[in-house]
């Protein structure tokens, strides 16, 4: 049906504006345009003998759906302006990576934190499907959308039935009283305004978050998945209080059985209001904890599902460009998302690389060089791109997006830790060494900061050699940086010498730069005629 009205637009389209404008003008879509097929989905490593284990999607008419894709369009241009930086979820520039990064960071840099500190997960019983209607037009007219665009929702939502698809037939056709659709093209974007109204309750809240840098992280959100930052456990009441008021307007109840808490500093369990406390918290798909095995875990569950699918191939015949092109749609795609989130060593990196090269031989003698694959075709090789060189760049991609917007939330740690080192845009511009970094690093920035390096080495300039973070001037076996000096824009080698390129003497230094050092930063200061 829909390529009928791509092919025949200008015969069908002034007839099906015409459903349209006579369907908003008496509130109501013709019968057809409300019915609804819903196919049950199991959700991955779940139960899934427990019907909350399966994801309904609803199948909709092609008719009800251009209407929806119209009105969509329209919200979806002024979300930018309603939605908070924290919700990540079908927001255009952000990024799933943000949630974990944020999460990992905290937790990799807790010794910065001054209390204790909780997460809490909140799990939301069937958000899509148990959503109050009226609650969703309140939030429209909250935000004023105007009264016809929230008429034109209405008028979807109006007399809605659905069945459920069965092994032999449907199920009886029902009402749809409360939830969105699951398939209808308005969905995510109405429940990113339900969300945003959690988000703003819980800003307003009295609860103290986390407060790193003078800004505090109370929240965030992924669609529906929710994160909460605590100070310590006083204040989970107050926030768990601030939910029940969103639950009792919105529909929205929590599952306490699955929500979870996760304390930054503290490794211990029990419940706190019936919350379970845990140690090791699956997160958007990627298990954390503080046990540095977590990683080799989440790239174990990596490896087995790209064997798997690999394995599901080679029982094809396919031409080994074929191979070629499956190892990137099949294997780097499903590594993307881990491969931005954490750090991947070396090794596991190798291995997933043999893993890609015996699928491209078939699991055979290799019979080229892998230097040679990832060339380009004109220059002899297959444009291969394997898991090590996939991950190096993802990793210079997430300090690309850094550098977009260093100040945002989502690097609200790391430009905290970089604030230490003179800041990321300085820092990038000296001769690093990474394992000699007066700041101890999360193997994450480590990761990216190396890979950086490594590419852009060959920029660094040496009529322009920066004292700081400099792996040739090394002070107990860790490169300098003195914020002191640095805020009085001492910086390169080439000003601490004279005109006969001697190290200036402690008075001429004083009285060049209008500034003492001091006692503590005189083991860095020439000492020549050091007053005693």
């Amino acid at each position: 049906m829909g390529n009928n009205y791509k092919c025949f637009s200008e015969s069908l389209g002034k007839f099906l504006l015409a459903v349209f404008k006579e369907s908003l003008d008496r509130g109501e879509l013709p019968p057809s345009l409300r019915q609804g097929v819903i196919t049950l989905i199991p959700k991955p490593h779940k139960d899934s003998l427990l019907i909350e284990n399966w994801r309904p999607i609803t199948l909709l008419n092609n008719d009800y759906k251009i209407l929806a894709s119209v009105l969509a369009k329209r919200l979806k241009s002024k979300l930018h302006t309603l939605i908070d930086e924290c919700q990540s979820g079908f927001m255009k520039n952000r990024h799933i990576v943000n949630n974990i990064r944020l999460v990992l960071d905290l937790i990799e840099y807790k010794d910065f934190l001054d209390d204790e500190h909780l997460i809490l997960f909140l799990d939301f019983q069937k958000a899509f499907d148990t959503v109050s209607h009226k609650f969703i037009f309140d939030t429209l007219n909250f935000f004023n959308f105007g009264k016809n665009f929230i008429n034109a929702v209405k008028t979807l939502y109006m007399g809605g039935n659905s069945c459920v698809k069965l092994a032999n037939g449907t199920s009886p056709r029902f009402y749809v009283n409360k939830g969105i659709r699951q398939g209808c093209p308005t969905s995510p974007l109405l429940f990113l305004i339900i969300a945003q109204i959690l988000c703003d309750l819980i800003h307003k809240s009295l609860f103290k978050g986390i407060t790193l840098n003078e800004r505090e992280i109370k929240i965030l959100q992924l669609a529906d998945d929710t994160t909460l930052f605590l100070k310590n456990e006083s204040q989970i009441g107050v926030a768990l209080n601030v939910l029940n008021q969103f639950s009792e307007s919105s529909g929205l109840n929590l599952n306490l059985s699955k929500c979870e808490l996760f304390s930054l500093k503290n490794k211990h369990s029990g419940q706190i209001y019936g919350i379970n406390i845990n140690n090791l918290v699956t997160y958007l798909g990627i298990k954390i904890g503080h046990n540095q095995k977590m990683t080799e875990s989440n790239i174990s569950l990596l490896h087995n599902s790209i064997n798997k699918k690999f394995d599901s191939w080679l029982a094809g015949d396919l031409s080994m460009y074929g191979r070629v092109l499956l190892s990137k749609a099949e294997g780097l795609s499903r590594a993307a998302y881990l491969f931005s989130s954490i750090e991947i060593p070396k090794l596991q990196c190798a291995n997933l690389d043999k893993l890609l090269y015996n699928f491209i031989w078939r699991k055979k003698p290799h019979k080229i060089r892998k230097n040679i694959l990832t060339n380009k075709i004109e220059e002899g090789g297959l444009s291969v791109i394997d898991f090590s060189l996939f991950n190096e760049i993802l990793k210079i991609n997430w300090i690309k997006r850094f550098l977009k917007n260093p100040n945002s939330l989502w690097n609200i740690v790391p430009n905290f830790i970089f604030e230490k080192l003179g800041k990321i845009t300085f820092l990038l511009q000296c001769p690093y060494s990474i394992n000699r970094m007066p700041v101890k690093l999360s193997n994450f920035h480590k990761q990216a900061l190396t890979y950086w390096y490594l590419l852009y080495k060959h920029n660094f300039s040496p009529h322009k050699c920066f004292i700081w973070n400099n792996m040739n001037i090394i002070y107990r076996n860790k490169t300098l940086f003195i914020e002191n000096w640095f805020k009085h824009d001492i910086l390169l080698v080439s000003q601490l010498l004279n005109n006969s390129n001697q190290i200036l003497t402690y008075d001429d230094f004083t009285h060049k730069f209008n500034f003492q050092p001091p006692r503590k930063d005189q083991s860095y200061t020439p000492r020549d005629h050091h007053p005693t």
